[in-house]
């Protein structure tokens, strides 16, 4: 099968925010698996990589540089590139690539409102739709109200052109479908964690001396601080948890891992940056949090967590869409005075701490590693040509 995946986030394969994660592991997993895996994405200039069995393609458009900037202020987007969406050199420059493909994966629905209609009806290819987040731009309270309207519009263009829907979890699907999308053409593709990879190794006395948590225990919050609801999740962090289980326990550490572009300090949380050895710094956490009270999808940090086997204490949103039960693989508490005593918990007895961990360790490796969903998202792309060949034929029959 020849998959070519559309993508918005010029960094897509660089596993350094959830959206590139997933689009990497899936790509990777596609590839792993014998198709032939085309991954594009709008850069400043034109680019060709081969990472790890994925073809990876850059292409810029036709606009130039000053005028993307000016574009990305007026529409207030983080990603300047991802105008090229709209460029018609950027269009006909994929084109040529997706004619070359049996079926095409956009990675962001509300950049591909106009492309996808182009490459159904013009380049006649099914098109896929991965919605990492369904319907996000409803939910931020940051955004303004023209920005909402425009990329809501822009998204439910592309549910309508799409021949099929991926979500991350079924209470995304279920919210699809409320909003009068055909649950036939809605297949859940959960987010995945490499087990392999995220696996809890022996203590490691160098890592605890490059963070200087030498005889402290470590409770542990991972995240891309360019993302609001991390933003919020660390404030609470700072003035309300942190504060409470210090009063209980003295020699504990906040550790905040994950890249931003400005210089984060706040009270009583220590701030890494992006780091390469995350797998090494859950190694020697003794918890892990999700103080998370907005976004949707399901969180990739969770799964990160668990697979190092690591106690996790989360909101009812930072657990949202994912298959666990409270008090046995995790612990969800809203009340955010609870939320620190279910910290202080599970510092002070390591026995409930390791069962937690060992449980959310046998979720991860049993439900969400990258491979079973791999194989669930190929299935489900073969049923569509399938369903796509068949119909040809009968049309041709008649």
């Amino acid at each position: 099968m020849k998959i070519c995946i559309l993508s918005s986030f010029e960094d897509s394969m660089q596993k350094d925010t959830g959206a590139s994660v997933r689009i990497y592991n899936l790509a990777k997993g596609l590839a792993k698996s014998g198709n032939d895996v085309k991954v594009i994405l709008p850069m400043d200039r034109t680019t060709y990589e081969f990472i790890d069995g994925v073809k990876v393609y850059g292409f810029k458009g036709l606009i130039p540089r000053p005028m993307l900037e000016i574009l990305r202020k007026l529409a207030n987007v983080t990603r300047p590139t991802s105008i090229y969406f709209y460029d018609l050199l950027f269009a006909s420059r994929v084109g040529r690539l997706i004619r070359e493909t049996d079926v095409v994966q956009m990675e962001q629905q509300s950049s591909g409102g106009l492309l996808i209609p182009f490459v159904k009806k013009v380049l006649k290819k099914p098109v896929v739709v991965d919605c990492h987040d369904v319907f996000q731009a409803l939910r931020l309270k940051n955004t303004s109200m023209l920005r909402r309207l425009y990329e809501t519009f822009l998204e439910r263009l592309a549910y309508k052109n799409a021949d099929l829907l991926l979500t991350v979890s079924e209470s995304e699907k279920k919210c699809l479908i409320t909003a009068g999308f055909r649950k036939c053409k809605i297949e859940v593709v959960s987010n995945g964690v490499d087990t392999e990879f995220f696996v809890r190794s022996p203590e490691q006395t160098e890592t605890r001396t490059k963070y200087a948590l030498e005889g402290f225990q470590t409770v542990i919050f991972v995240g891309n601080l360019e993302y609001l609801p991390n933003r919020e999740a660390i404030q609470v962090l700072s003035s309300v948890i942190a504060p409470k289980v210090l009063g209980e326990i003295k020699n504990v550490k906040f550790l905040v891992v994950g890249k931003s572009r400005d210089k984060m300090d706040l009270p009583r949380l220590t701030f890494t940056g992006f780091v390469d050895d995350l797998p090494r710094i859950l190694s020697i956490s003794d918890v892990a949090v999700a103080p998370l009270f907005h976004g949707s999808g399901t969180r990739l940090k969770i799964l990160e967590y668990f697979s190092c086997g690591l106690p996790v204490v989360s909101t009812s949103i930072g657990a949202e869409g994912l298959d666990v039960k409270n008090g046995v693989n995790i612990f969800i508490e809203d009340n955010l005075e609870g939320f620190a005593l279910r910290i202080i918990q599970l510092l002070r007895s390591k026995n409930l701490s390791a069962a937690t961990g060992n449980a959310a360790r046998v979720l991860a490796t049993s439900t969400y590693d990258w491979t079973t969903i791999t194989k669930k998202l190929e299935t489900a792309l073969d049923h569509l040509l399938c369903e796509r060949h068949m119909r040809v034929r009968t049309q041709a029959s008649n």
